[in-house]
């Protein structure tokens, strides 16, 4: 059979795995250039606070609400398209 840790072996790899969890949830702060976009990103999960410039439907405005992952599951999502106070409409392109 194979010989036992010591209690110092065992309290070092005990250390070294809340470490190494512990590094896994600190997430980074990233900021697009698309109207405000935010994405906090770590290695087990990704919460993004959308605020995006948009077009939906001919019609500009912004997407806003939040998104949570945790590793590839969306876990909550909450965005929706806000059109812009002004009544701008844009035309589709003419195939002629």
């Amino acid at each position: 059979m194979g010989k036992a840790l010591d209690k110092k072996t065992r309290i070092k790899a005990w250390i070294l795995l809340i470490a190494v969890i512990i590094a896994m949830l600190i997430p980074m702060r990233i900021q697009y250039k698309d109207g405000g976009t935010i994405d906090y990103k770590a290695m087990l999960y990704t919460v993004t606070k959308h605020h995006a410039l948009t077009v939906e439907d001919y019609h500009t405005g912004y997407r806003t609400g939040t998104t949570v992952r945790i590793l590839f599951w969306n876990v909550y999502e909450n965005t929706e398209f806000v059109p812009d106070d002004i009544n701008t409409v844009l035309s589709p392109a003419d195939p002629s």
